[in-house]
């Protein structure tokens, strides 16, 4: 089998395309990092090509480059897709789509593109499957997202109080998630915790499995890496709760919790300390 991820060296592209070389999948990878864009896909797809995972994109509804997200969310989608249905073999798409793309929860450009992208590929590419995308976290985050800070920053700004509920789904199973969707013929799923966490436990949360895992791995107690300074004011474009569009199929999957996954984070925290 022979597949193409687009965004191939970012946090969910590099844990994909490592579980598939496992499986003994041939991976050609894509991305910015290395001088090549998504939009131009059709020149890299062999003839033989059987998947395209298209997971490059402008992320976060707070990205105010209104201009690059339509350029990436938007003209290079419209290429993806072009470029499969296209294609003499017809690979399968499955493309990263975002909780955000649920109308109750778009509040911004950023979720507009998910949404249009769910409703192009319905229309242009109906083979295609996209996977709604739910807050995903794991070792070594991307930076900017909430871990990334709560691990890398001294003092971290928790808006409303971190009264914000949220659907922290580790990186294995949106992995698992991804290869699941290849094999469905669904054209919208949800890979998603169904557990809900609000984000100021989420924070505590990450806080005990340090202790955790320093114990594990040292014998003694673990020192918090930063402080929250949680503040009652709603930061703009933000959502109260990130709910799940449960009219749609979620994979199913035992999914790792919080604790569990925050301990993952964090034992490989230490062990890179070593």
């Amino acid at each position: 089998m022979k597949v193409i991820i687009t965004g191939s060296e970012g946090f969910i592209g590099r844990a994909l395309s490592l579980a598939l070389q496992k499986r003994g999948v041939e991976v050609i990878g894509v991305d910015r990092k290395n001088g090549q864009e998504a939009a131009d896909i059709a020149k890299y797809m062999p003839d033989d090509i059987d998947i395209v995972f298209h997971l490059a994109a402008q992320t976060s509804v707070f990205n105010t480059d209104l201009i690059q997200i339509r350029k990436d969310n938007i003209d290079a989608f419209m290429a993806v897709v072009d470029a499969c249905a296209k294609h003499p073999n017809k690979p399968k798409l499955v493309y990263a789509s975002s909780s955000t793309a649920n109308p109750p929860n778009t509040t911004s450009l950023y979720g507009i593109t998910k949404h249009f992208a769910e409703v192009y590929a319905q229309i242009y590419l109906p083979s295609a499957t996209g996977a709604r995308l739910h807050n995903v976290y794991g070792p070594n985050p991307r930076q900017g997202t909430l871990l990334w800070c709560l691990m890398n920053q001294d003092l971290v700004t928790i808006y409303n109080e971190g009264k914000n509920v949220r659907h922290f789904t580790y990186i294995d199973d949106v992995v698992e998630g991804l290869i699941y969707a290849y094999a469905c013929n669904l054209p919208l799923i949800n890979i998603a915790n169904p557990e809900e966490t609000s984000v100021r436990e989420y924070a505590f949360a990450l806080d005990n499995a340090l202790h955790e895992a320093r114990t594990l791995n040292f014998g003694g107690i673990g020192d918090i890496l930063t402080i929250c300074n949680f503040v009652p004011e709603i930061r703009e474009k933000d959502r109260l709760e990130q709910s799940i569009d449960t009219r749609l199929p979620i994979v199913p999957m035992d999914y790792t919790t919080v604790h569990d996954g925050l301990l993952k984070v964090a034992i490989d925290y230490y062990d890179g300390k070593k």
